[in-house]
C-alpha cells in the first residue's frame, strides 16, 4: 500500500515522534530556565533560602515533567487515528458476528521489540477473537490466525514504559514465527499498560475456552513476518556510542563554562540552574541525534531493498 494512503504511515509516525521529542525536551529544560530567570532578576545576589529552594524544585520538577509529558503524549492523536481507521475500514468490511468486540491495537511483526520510524508499532488496527481464530484488520495489514496455529501468548518485559504481548505461532512445515501487539484503547501510557494487561487476560481466556465450530472466521492470510525497516530496541544504531560520548563531553564542558562564574561568585543556586539548563539541552541534542541515526539506518535499509528489487 502507498505510504501516502496510510493513516499510520512513516510520515505520520515521524511527525508524532518529533512532537514527543520536542515536548519532552521543553519539559526538561523549562524548569531550569524559568528558575534561572527568577533568581537572576528577583534574587541577583543569590542570598537567602529562596534561590536554593527554587533550584531544588527545578531539580525535582524537570525529570517529573519529562515523565509526565512522555506518559501523556506517547499516544498523542490516538483517538483521531482510531476514528480515521474505523472510517477507512467501513462498516461492511469490519462487520463482525454478534458478540465479537474488536480491540484497537498496535501491531509489530517479529520476536523482538522494534522501532518503526520512531514508534514501536508497525501498524494499527482492530483485533477480534472470531470463533477459533484471531482476526486483524489494520491500516496496512489484515490477517487471521487459527487458534491451533498459536504456540504461546506471553507478556514482554516493559521497555521504555511500553508493555507488549508476544504471540508465537507456526505455519505448516516452516519455522516458528512471532509478532507483538499492544492495546491502544487508551490515551496515555499508563492506560495502555492497563488495557494491554486486560487484553492479555482476554487472550488467555479465549485460548482456554472450548472450540466453536459454528463461527468461521474469514481467511485473510497469515500475519506478516517481514521486519525490514525496523530497528531493534536492544540494538543501538551505528556510531551512537561515539556521538553520545561527544555530546556528553561537550555538555559537561558547557555546563562548567556557564556555571563556573556563578560558583566563583558563590551563587550556587544560579550555578545549579544554569548547569541544569545546559545538561537538559545536551540531553535533548543527544536524543535528537539518536533518532536521526535510527532514521538514517532505516533509510539505508530501504535504499538497499530498492536496489535489490531493481537488480531482480
Amino acid at each position: 500500500m502507498d505510504q501516502n494512503d496510510r493513516i499510520f504511515g512513516a510520515a505520520v509516525r515521524r511527525r508524532y515522534n518529533r512532537l514527543l521529542a520536542l515536548a519532552s525536551s521543553l519539559a526538561a529544560v523549562l524548569p531550569f530556565a524559568l528558575g534561572l530567570l527568577v533568581v537572576q532578576f528577583v534574587y541577583p545576589q543569590g542570598s537567602g533560602p529562596v534561590p536554593t529552594i527554587i533550584a531544588a524544585v527545578a531539580l525535582a520538577l524537570s525529570p517529573l515533567a519529562t515523565w509526565l509529558v512522555h506518559d501523556r503524549l506517547a499516544l498523542a492523536g490516538n483517538v483521531t487515528l482510531r476514528q480515521a481507521l474505523a472510517e477507512k475500514l467501513g462498516r461492511d468490511e469490519g462487520a463482525l458476528p454478534s458478540g465479537v468486540k474488536p480491540i484497537f491495537i498496535g501491531f509489530s511483526p517479529g520476536d523482538q521489540q522494534f522501532i518503526w520510524d520512531g514508534d514501536t508499532d508497525r501498524d494499527i488496527g482492530f483485533l477480534a477473537a472470531w470463533g477459533d481464530a484471531l482476526v486483524y484488520r489494520g491500516d496496512d495489514f489484515e490477517w487471521y490466525l487459527p487458534r491451533d496455529r498459536i504456540d504461546t501468548i506471553e507478556p514482554i518485559q516493559p521497555v521504555a514504559g511500553i508493555s507488549r504481548i508476544r504471540v508465537r505461532w507456526h505455519a505448516p512445515r516452516e519455522r516458528n514465527r512471532s509478532f507483538t501487539i499492544v492495546s491502544r484503547e487508551a490515551t496515555d501510557l499508563r492506560g495502555a499498560r492497563e488495557a494491554t494487561h486486560t487484553l492479555l487476560q482476554q487472550l488467555y481466556a479465549w485460548v482456554s475456552r472450548p472450540r466453536q465450530a459454528d463461527s468461521e472466521a474469514p481467511k485473510l492470510g497469515m500475519p506478516p513476518t517481514d521486519v525490514k525497516g525496523g530497528q531493534s530496541l536492544d540494538t543501538a544504531p551505528s556510531g551512537s556510542c561515539i556521538v553520545t560520548a561527544a555530546v556528553m563531553a561537550a555538555t559537561t564542558v558547557g555546563a562548567w563554562q556557564v556555571g563556573g562564574p556563578f560558583v566563583a561568585a558563590e551563587k550556587y543556586a544560579h550555578a545549579i540552574l544554569a548547569a541544569g539548563c545546559v545538561f537538559a539541552i545536551g540531553f535533548a541534542i543527544s536524543n535528537a541525534v539518536m533518532r536521526l541515526l535510527h532514521w538514517a539506518e532505516e533509510k539505508d535499509e530501504a535504499d538497499d531493498g530498492e536496489a535489490d528489487r531493481f537488480r531482480d
